[in-house]
């Protein structure tokens, strides 16, 4: 009994790498780029073994050679080296971009249902309304970046009224008592988003 105990735990412990669930992580922060300080975005996907993703520098660049860790993500684009910290919220990086240590912050993810859109003033913020886990979120915009499914993100979405009574995943900065800033939205499941809006 007791071997067949210990033949289990040994299964459990060979099969836990093959088991890791991959998950998915954005950012926001600050970095150099052509000697230039510039936002950035990235976008993570994967486990401690592997992450790929895509990194916003001038445009959005291809994330290889990545890998996530409880408190950050390591990686490489567009030559550069970066790693994030975010116990000391630090993007540190290389390259032939330029080198450095700045902010970076996780973003959080919030997944519902859009169901209104309220427009700006010149006091007040646009504001896209969603019901998360039956809680009405209220959710400054302007025009984040959407985390396409089979090909590189759009920088700049200004058509988010097309996802009106669609259940998506916004990644949102400042996200406090019920409101926040959407930085991305991932696009809706079953939907493939165009560049350019269709012709009438």
């Amino acid at each position: 009994m007791r071997q067949a105990g210990i033949a289990i735990i040994v299964m459990v412990m060979l099969l836990a790498p093959l088991c890791q669930a991959q998950e998915r992580r954005a950012y926001e922060g600050v970095v150099s780029w052509q000697k230039d300080t510039i936002g950035t975005v990235v976008l993570l996907e994967g486990d401690e073994n592997s992450a790929t993703g895509w990194i916003r520098l001038d445009t959005f660049l291809p994330i290889t050679g990545g890998s996530l860790s409880r408190t950050g993500a390591t990686f490489q684009a567009g030559g550069n080296s970066y790693q994030i910290d975010e116990r000391r919220g630090r993007t540190t990086y290389s390259g032939p971009d330029g080198e450095g240590s700045r902010l970076v912050r996780r973003l959080r993810s919030l997944t519902g249902v859009l169901h209104e859109l309220v427009e700006g003033t010149r006091s007040d913020p646009q504001v896209a309304v969603m019901n998360v886990n039956g809680r009405r979120w209220q959710l400054r915009y302007g025009e984040p970046s959407l985390w396409k499914r089979q090909e590189a993100p759009f920088e700049n979405f200004k058509r988010i009224e097309e996802l009106l009574d669609q259940e998506f995943t916004a990644w949102v900065a400042d996200a406090d008592v019920r409101r926040g800033r959407v930085v991305v939205i991932e696009e809706p499941a079953g939907m493939n988003i165009p560049l350019k809006p269709p012709k009438k």
